[in-house]
Protein backbone atom coordinates (compact mmCIF):
# COMPACT_ATOMS: atom_id res chain seq x y z
CA UNK A 1 0.00 0.00 0.00
CA UNK A 2 1.25 3.94 -1.18
CA UNK A 3 1.80 5.85 1.55
CA UNK A 4 -0.90 8.26 0.30
CA UNK A 5 -3.24 5.31 0.59
CA UNK A 6 -2.31 4.51 4.18
CA UNK A 7 -3.01 8.02 4.62
CA UNK A 8 -6.84 8.00 3.15
CA UNK A 9 -7.19 4.93 5.03
CA UNK A 10 -6.10 6.15 8.00
CA UNK A 11 -8.17 9.17 7.71
CA UNK A 12 -11.16 7.49 6.67
CA UNK A 13 -10.63 5.76 10.19
CA UNK A 14 -10.12 8.29 12.17
CA UNK A 15 -13.27 10.26 11.17
CA UNK A 16 -15.34 7.13 11.81
CA UNK A 17 -13.93 6.76 15.01
CA UNK A 18 -14.66 10.33 16.03
CA UNK A 19 -18.26 9.75 14.74
CA UNK A 20 -18.70 6.70 16.74
CA UNK A 21 -16.88 8.56 19.55
CA UNK A 22 -19.11 11.34 19.59
CA UNK A 23 -22.33 9.19 19.02
CA UNK A 24 -22.93 10.43 15.84
CA UNK A 25 -22.47 6.95 13.98
CA UNK A 26 -25.78 5.86 14.13
CA UNK A 27 -27.27 4.13 11.27
CA UNK A 28 -27.62 6.30 8.50
CA UNK A 29 -29.02 5.86 4.45
CA UNK A 30 -27.55 6.60 1.45
CA UNK A 31 -29.58 6.31 -1.33
CA UNK A 32 -33.18 4.90 -2.15
CA UNK A 33 -36.31 3.80 0.04
CA UNK A 34 -35.31 3.19 3.67
CA UNK A 35 -36.26 -0.55 5.06
CA UNK A 36 -38.64 -0.05 8.00
CA UNK A 37 -38.04 -1.99 11.39
CA UNK A 38 -39.52 -5.79 11.49
CA UNK A 39 -40.43 -6.79 15.18
CA UNK A 40 -38.64 -4.52 17.08
CA UNK A 41 -36.37 -7.06 18.51
CA UNK A 42 -33.34 -3.96 17.89
CA UNK A 43 -30.69 -3.59 15.27
CA UNK A 44 -27.49 -6.34 16.02
CA UNK A 45 -24.26 -5.63 16.71
CA UNK A 46 -23.63 -4.00 13.22
CA UNK A 47 -26.11 -1.47 13.76
CA UNK A 48 -27.52 -2.51 9.77
CA UNK A 49 -28.94 -5.88 10.66
CA UNK A 50 -32.25 -6.57 11.95
CA UNK A 51 -33.21 -9.89 13.72
CA UNK A 52 -37.03 -11.36 12.16
CA UNK A 53 -39.17 -12.77 14.23
CA UNK A 54 -40.47 -15.60 11.69
CA UNK A 55 -38.57 -17.56 8.68
CA UNK A 56 -41.18 -15.45 6.52
CA UNK A 57 -40.82 -11.97 7.72
CA UNK A 58 -42.67 -9.23 6.59
CA UNK A 59 -40.16 -6.75 5.27
CA UNK A 60 -41.54 -3.14 5.06
CA UNK A 61 -40.03 0.16 3.56
CA UNK A 62 -41.07 3.38 2.48
CA UNK A 63 -43.65 4.35 0.28
CA UNK A 64 -42.49 6.26 -2.94
CA UNK A 65 -42.97 9.21 -3.36
CA UNK A 66 -41.88 9.99 0.32
CA UNK A 67 -41.99 13.13 1.62
CA UNK A 68 -39.03 14.53 1.46
CA UNK A 69 -38.63 13.55 -2.58
CA UNK A 70 -41.96 15.82 -2.87
CA UNK A 71 -40.58 18.91 -0.78
CA UNK A 72 -37.39 18.34 -2.73
CA UNK A 73 -39.27 18.24 -6.20
CA UNK A 74 -39.40 22.15 -6.94
CA UNK A 75 -40.84 21.19 -10.26
CA UNK A 76 -43.66 19.35 -9.10
CA UNK A 77 -43.39 16.52 -11.30
CA UNK A 78 -43.47 13.74 -8.75
CA UNK A 79 -47.36 14.75 -8.55
CA UNK A 80 -47.61 12.66 -11.89
CA UNK A 81 -45.95 9.63 -10.62
CA UNK A 82 -48.06 6.53 -11.68
CA UNK A 83 -48.43 3.10 -11.04
CA UNK A 84 -46.04 2.41 -8.20
CA UNK A 85 -44.58 -1.07 -7.93
CA UNK A 86 -41.92 -2.22 -6.14
CA UNK A 87 -39.03 -4.90 -5.81
CA UNK A 88 -37.24 -6.59 -3.33
CA UNK A 89 -34.41 -8.62 -3.43
CA UNK A 90 -32.84 -11.24 -0.89
CA UNK A 91 -29.13 -12.72 -0.97
CA UNK A 92 -27.51 -15.53 1.44
CA UNK A 93 -24.52 -13.86 3.05
CA UNK A 94 -21.10 -15.04 2.47
CA UNK A 95 -18.68 -13.00 4.95
CA UNK A 96 -20.58 -9.92 4.12
CA UNK A 97 -20.90 -10.62 0.65
CA UNK A 98 -24.32 -11.44 -1.31
CA UNK A 99 -23.95 -14.96 -2.11
CA UNK A 100 -27.24 -16.92 -4.12
CA UNK A 101 -30.20 -14.67 -4.55
CA UNK A 102 -32.47 -16.91 -2.46
CA UNK A 103 -35.92 -14.27 -2.99
CA UNK A 104 -36.58 -11.84 -5.54
CA UNK A 105 -39.92 -10.41 -6.42
CA UNK A 106 -41.19 -7.37 -8.59
CA UNK A 107 -44.85 -5.81 -9.27
CA UNK A 108 -45.75 -5.65 -5.29
CA UNK A 109 -48.02 -3.04 -5.03
CA UNK A 110 -47.82 -2.13 -1.38
CA UNK A 111 -44.41 -1.28 0.21
CA UNK A 112 -44.37 -4.28 2.28
CA UNK A 113 -44.02 -7.84 1.52
CA UNK A 114 -44.59 -11.39 3.88
CA UNK A 115 -41.89 -13.58 2.32
CA UNK A 116 -44.25 -16.70 0.81
CA UNK A 117 -40.78 -18.87 0.69
CA UNK A 118 -39.54 -19.56 4.22
CA UNK A 119 -35.79 -18.66 4.51
CA UNK A 120 -33.40 -20.98 6.30
CA UNK A 121 -32.86 -20.45 10.35
CA UNK A 122 -30.38 -18.79 12.26
CA UNK A 123 -28.63 -17.41 8.88
CA UNK A 124 -27.85 -13.52 7.32
CA UNK A 125 -29.49 -12.58 4.56
CA UNK A 126 -28.38 -8.90 2.56
CA UNK A 127 -31.45 -7.36 1.08
CA UNK A 128 -32.83 -3.95 -0.97
CA UNK A 129 -35.62 -2.55 -2.40
CA UNK A 130 -36.40 -0.04 -5.04
CA UNK A 131 -39.49 1.42 -6.80
CA UNK A 132 -40.72 1.34 -10.14
CA UNK A 133 -42.96 3.83 -11.74
CA UNK A 134 -44.23 5.85 -15.00
CA UNK A 135 -43.54 9.34 -14.82
CA UNK A 136 -44.33 11.70 -18.03
CA UNK A 137 -45.07 8.41 -20.07
CA UNK A 138 -41.63 6.92 -19.12
CA UNK A 139 -41.03 4.04 -16.46
CA UNK A 140 -38.47 4.74 -14.08
CA UNK A 141 -36.89 3.20 -11.22
CA UNK A 142 -35.42 4.53 -8.20
CA UNK A 143 -31.63 3.36 -6.57
CA UNK A 144 -31.51 0.14 -4.78
CA UNK A 145 -31.62 0.80 -1.01
CA UNK A 146 -28.60 1.36 0.01
CA UNK A 147 -26.76 2.44 3.31
CA UNK A 148 -23.16 4.44 3.00
CA UNK A 149 -19.36 3.64 4.48
CA UNK A 150 -21.01 6.30 7.56
CA UNK A 151 -23.24 3.89 8.21
CA UNK A 152 -20.76 1.19 9.71
CA UNK A 153 -19.32 1.62 13.17
CA UNK A 154 -15.62 1.14 12.99
CA UNK A 155 -15.21 -2.19 15.38
CA UNK A 156 -18.25 -4.40 12.95
CA UNK A 157 -16.60 -3.07 9.29
CA UNK A 158 -17.17 -6.13 7.41
CA UNK A 159 -13.68 -7.79 6.48
CA UNK A 160 -11.72 -5.02 4.18
CA UNK A 161 -15.29 -2.76 3.59
CA UNK A 162 -17.22 -6.13 2.02
CA UNK A 163 -20.52 -5.55 1.21
CA UNK A 164 -21.01 -1.78 1.87
CA UNK A 165 -24.40 -1.29 0.69
CA UNK A 166 -26.37 -4.08 1.67
CA UNK A 167 -29.22 -4.20 4.76
CA UNK A 168 -29.42 -7.36 7.22
CA UNK A 169 -31.55 -9.74 8.09
CA UNK A 170 -31.03 -12.49 10.46
CA UNK A 171 -33.02 -15.11 10.50
CA UNK A 172 -34.61 -16.85 14.02
CA UNK A 173 -33.41 -20.42 15.34
CA UNK A 174 -36.15 -22.02 14.98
Amino acid sequence: MTTSARAWVAGLLWLTLQSYVSGCAQPQHAAGLRPLPLRMVGWTVDDRTQEADSLSPTLRWEAFPRPEDLKADTSGRLRNVKNVTYEIRIWSADNWYPADLVYARAGLTEPAHTLDTPLAPDTLYLWTIRARFDLDGHQRVTQWAILGLDDYRVSVLPPSGRNLGYYGLKTPKH
